[in-house]
């Protein structure tokens, strides 16, 4: 098991959030806030599973107290959407940055986006997230 995998579990089971796998399904994942459980479409890479795996953890992290707002409004799904892209992304860095061999001064953004095949638009996110890890390490 990697390290990202035990912290996954640790999240799922901190949230206790139920995983179930489905073929068939529509969308990779999808966050079920009424009984807590994240669904998983079946046939999965590892690296797809995992990313829509934390995304859904983000949902259910962030949203589960008021998730019935996911389809009042656009402007509120997709500031949810974003959350839980943001809780993704900033789940795999941390793993990342931790690593001993990782030189955070010479980090580069788009190899990380592109390793995780990430969506480049957030590269802005992805640069403000190390710039808050330099600040807090160096405060530390």
């Amino acid at each position: 098991m990697s390290l990202l995998d035990s912290r996954i579990k640790k999240i799922v089971d901190t949230l206790k959030v139920a995983i179930l796998y489905r073929g068939g399904m529509d969308k990779p994942g999808h966050y079920i806030a009424a009984i807590n459980t994240i669904v998983l479409k079946e046939g999965l890479t590892e690296q797809d599973e995992m990313r829509v795996l934390l995304h859904e953890l983000g949902h259910a992290s962030k949203h589960h107290k008021n998730y019935y707002l996911y389809n009042l409004t656009f402007s509120l799904r997709s500031k949810m959407e974003s959350e839980a892209e943001q809780y993704m992304i900033k789940t795999m860095l941390d793993q990342y940055l931790s690593a001993p061999d990782i030189d955070v001064l010479h980090f580069n953004y788009m190899k990380f986006i592109e390793n995780n095949e990430l969506d480049p638009k957030y590269e802005y996110v992805v640069r403000e997230m190390v710039l808050d890890y330099l600040y807090h390490a160096g405060s530390a």
